[in-house]
């Protein structure tokens, strides 16, 4: 349901349950109107613009009090959304704020939509395109240095890189439109020297490319399978790597028969591991599905934990598991070293091709810090790309750079065979546009619902 645009939204600002606050927001021009109409200052003051006031939170219609609240007016512009936006701090019990919601709808709100308050700052000129998809990074980071990229795009970093590349390019377009038009009263174009500027806006892209898949481990996590023949602790290495009993452990073969999936920081860095069956020769229908799951989680994943059992010789199912996992990036766990090491690591280390190899008893805890820090050393140096202080970008921004790249390419090779002005300037147009798309200067309103519907209702 489409709702104009100048209604007065309220939500639940906080997560649903019990909590020592919930805070409930309200956004728009009746803000004002409701706090005065809900709350009862204890001072009986006035409340000034962006200060937290103590108070109690009155229903209106029978003017008893529903909770003892702070509330905080920030008028506009000069708050999140630009708009006047009032902010409840009740009690965090759920009945206590659905009621307050409740009351600010009852007094002129509507329920906000889903990413609607920041949806409204992108609107008003508080966010651009970016810095919004960087708030829902910041909600969802699943470590300390996945918020801290979403931080950096926050304040800007991205936008304005892509905006200072598309200024230049925009100059370089209106220069180029300028010859179209006058083609008599300026002189001819300079195709050397306009290459040569193509080239350096096409390095600033590519060095924000360079990013793309750095940025997706941050802010999704790595998508990492634990493989290895039944019973060789696979499940019992997720437990032990989460610190939490999250997979059936049992002496039974076959125990795990779908896929677990969980994230796991590893020194800062979110891995999407997924604990499968154990690959053998399955014995019913149930296990067959979950083997052949198995083959495809390892196909699909960036990176794979094999899971050897130390404690016996390598047989053909182990065998069978090497060949499977070849030609991935992996690391090899010898785990159950509590149960002495038997198997043959000179045949293991030519079967897996000189994977980096860890000793570990998922039981005890034996040596699984150093497996931790090997993991994220070896994504380091074989599928991460260092990028300092650098922004990180995800799928649409890098999908609007890839564009943009490409049509300044097809610009610079028209430039270097001195092709006619009016052709270059159409692909360095679409190179504007494409930039343009980071930062929502030039976006569709269907790019724009579909970022905004992946927020919760309450931002």
């Amino acid at each position: 349901m489409k709702h104009a645009a100048d209604d007065t939204i309220a939500a639940i600002a906080t997560p649903l349950g019990v909590g020592g606050v919930g805070v409930v927001r309200v956004s728009g021009e009746r803000a004002k109107e409701i706090l005065a109409c809900l709350f009862v200052c204890s001072n009986g003051s006035m409340i000034d613009s962006h200060r937290m006031v103590h108070g109690w939170l009155i229903d209106p219609k029978t003017d008893l009090k529903v909770d003892e609240v702070l509330a905080c007016l920030m008028r506009s512009p000069k708050s999140y959304t630009g708009e006047n936006v009032v902010e409840f701090y009740c009690h965090g019990g759920l009945p206590v704020v659905q009621r307050v919601l409740a009351l600010a709808l009852d007094s002129g709100a509507r329920l906000a939509q889903k990413g609607e308050f920041t949806r409204r700052a992108f609107l008003n000129g508080k966010l651009d395109l970016a810095q919004a998809e960087a708030v829902l990074d910041l909600v969802n980071a699943q470590t300390v240095h996945g918020a801290g990229f979403a931080v950096r795009q926050l304040e800007g970093r991205l936008s304005n890189i892509v905006k200072g590349t598309r200024s230049g390019l925009v100059d370089m377009l209106a220069e180029l439109e300028a010859l179209i038009d006058f083609p008599d009263d300026l002189p001819e174009l300079n195709y050397d020297q306009f290459v040569k500027r193509l080239g350096g806006s096409i390095q600033e892209i590519d060095k924000l490319l360079a990013t793309a898949d750095s940025g997706r481990i941050y802010r999704v996590g790595l998508p990492t399978v634990i493989i290895g023949k039944p019973n060789v602790g696979k499940s019992s290495l997720l437990n032990t790597l989460l610190g939490e009993e999250r997979a059936i452990v049992a002496e039974l073969p076959g125990t795990t028969r779908d896929a677990i999936e969980e994230t796991v920081n590893v020194q800062g860095m979110p891995l999407r591991i997924i604990d499968t069956a154990g690959i053998r020769h399955p014995k019913d229908r149930a296990e067959e599905l979950g083997v052949e799951r198995a083959r495809k989680e390892l196909d699909a994943a960036d990176f794979t934990l094999v899971v050897i059992d130390a404690s016996a010789e390598l047989d053909s199912l182990d065998k069978a598991v090497l060949g499977r996992a070849s030609g991935k990036q992996m690391v090899l766990v010898l785990n159950k070293i509590d149960l002495g090491v038997r198997i043959n690591q000179n045949e293991l280390g030519r079967l897996a091709n000189g994977s980096p190899t860890f000793k570990v008893s998922a039981l005890t805890g034996e040596g699984i810090e150093e497996l931790k820090e090997g993991v994220f050393k070896y994504i380091q140096s074989h599928l991460f790309q260092p990028f300092g202080e650098a922004v990180v970008i995800n799928t649409r921004h890098k999908e609007c750079l890839a564009r943009a790249k490409e049509a300044l390419v097809r610009a610079s090779k028209s430039g270097s065979q001195s092709m006619p002005v009016d052709f270059i300037s159409i692909d360095l147009k679409g190179a504007v546009v494409a930039l343009g798309e980071v930062a929502g200067e030039m976006v569709s309103e269907e790019v724009i619902n579909t970022i905004f519907e992946r927020f919760c209702v309450g931002k």
